[in-house]
């Protein structure tokens, strides 16, 4: 199991909200799959957040009809916009590349803590 953190605007309620979710990667097939459903996306592109960190988010997100477009300021000091859902997952190096791996509750209280996000309008 992967366990993730899901950020994303809830129309209903019209506020941010976060749930930890855990999804089944048994293969990359599989994974991919469960990403693109909790994305709600046929395809997602990778936003480097820290070193420790990546944003998975909607390849397609700007093109969609009302979906909320997020600013957000990485730890690197980059300033980006990214529509759509938005997963955080934790980097695991390997030896020729980086894969995704679980987040971890003390990852997910510092980004309660520190993450620079709002929410700038919807697309």
């Amino acid at each position: 199991m992967l366990q993730i953190y899901l950020l994303y605007f809830n129309i209903e309620f019209m506020k941010i909200q976060a749930e930890v979710l855990q999804l089944r990667n048994e293969t990359a097939e599989v994974l991919d799959q469960e990403l693109q459903k909790v994305l709600q996306a046929e395809g997602y592109d990778f936003y480097d957040y820290s070193d420790e960190i990546t944003i998975l988010v909607d390849d397609r997100g700007f093109k969609k009809t009302l979906n909320p477009v997020f600013e957000l300021v990485s730890t690197f000091g980059d300033r980006s916009h990214l529509a759509g859902r938005l997963v955080f997952v934790r980097n695991v190096e390997n030896e020729y590349s980086t894969d995704i791996g679980s987040i971890k509750y003390e990852d997910i209280f510092n980004l309660r803590i520190n993450l620079d996000i709002n929410l700038v309008g919807m697309t």
